[in-house]
């Protein structure tokens, strides 16, 4: 047992590859990983709609529809943006929708409309 233990071959670290040897990254894995992150971010600021749609319907529309329609179109952005954050979550190493594609638009809470 003890040869065998003492017998291996020294370990020796790898030369690091030149920059134009370096592993290319997929365009499919990184729009997994894009889906992925977009998903937990949808799914975990989702409230964020509530007081951006005040601040939009407001801007748009006057303060009063702000602060009475734009909690409601805030509430219903924030069920639409939970759900298509979890399915994001659950889905994203497959292609639906096509090629990655978001489920809403801004793909972000936080992203300009």
């Amino acid at each position: 047992m003890c040869v065998i233990l003492w017998g291996g071959q020294p370990a020796q670290a790898e030369e690091p590859l030149p920059a134009a040897q370096e592993v290319i990254e997929s365009p499919v894995v990184e729009k997994i990983g894009t889906k992925l992150v977009r998903g937990i971010a949808n799914f975990t600021l989702a409230l964020a709609e509530v007081p951006k749609q005040i601040y939009l319907v407001g801007r748009k529309e006057g303060w009063a529809a702000g602060a009475l329609r734009g909690p409601i179109d805030g509430f219903g952005m924030f069920i639409a943006r939970t759900l298509a954050g979890a399915y994001e979550i659950l889905t994203f190493p497959v292609p639906i929708p096509p090629r990655y594609q978001p489920m809403l638009q801004p793909d972000y809470v936080w992203q300009p409309e």
